[in-house]
């Protein structure tokens, strides 16, 4: 009878350790889930508040799309609206792919290449708008110039000279600023996942 009730208890301890241990694991996989995300947010806001800037001009241009008197400003104005409604679209679309990380359901190792094809397709898009947001500065002055009436500084050489090679400086001292930035949040991030068990 003894042995019985040891027997008994030892089961009972037993299933009471493995439903604990079963509930430490689903507790930490959801703190991991949180921290996971959390560091993306860090990425994915500032990108969501970029794009809805990019949007509001791409659509001011397109309101007024109809007052361009020249051929090449609606050129411009066309690319300029393409690229502030593309490049926005990938970014959040890449960093999307980054979040959609299944860490509930999938192993660590597809868990972790998922998120490095996502990181590379996350940079190779961060690039991309480093290249396009410099050309959009170039493309944008002639349609916001006849817009405003204010063609004479268009045509004027000193503008161009001044403008140009100072707005590709700030171009590339905030790209390479903020894709800093986003390097420590993706690698801390990934180091997260790399924790998974």
């Amino acid at each position: 009878m003894e042995l019985e009730e040891m027997k008994s208890l030892w089961s009972d301890l037993s299933v009471q350790v493995e439903k604990q241990d079963r509930i430490q694991k689903e507790l930490l996989l959801q703190i991991t889930k949180q921290k996971f995300r959390d560091k993306l947010n860090s990425v994915r806001i500032p990108e969501i508040l970029g794009s809805l800037v990019c949007v509001v001009y791409a659509m001011y241009l397109l309101s007024r799309f109809g007052d361009f008197e020249l051929w090449y400003n609606q050129i411009l104005a066309l690319v300029t609206i393409f690229i502030l409604i593309a490049l926005p679209t990938a970014s959040l679309l890449a960093i999307k792919g980054m979040q959609n990380v299944r860490i509930d359901a999938e192993t660590p190792a597809t868990i972790l290449d998922k998120f490095t094809k996502s990181k590379i397709r996350f940079w190779k898009v961060q690039r991309y708008g480093v290249i396009f947001g410099s050309l959009v500065m170039v493309t944008i002055l002639p349609p916001l110039a006849e817009l405003s009436d204010n063609s004479e500084m268009i045509a004027n050489p000193t503008f161009w000279m001044i403008y140009i090679p100072a707005g590709l400086v700030f171009m590339y001292l905030f790209s390479r600023w903020a894709l800093k930035k986003y390097k420590g949040v993706i690698d801390s991030s990934e180091k997260i996942l790399l924790k998974i068990e």
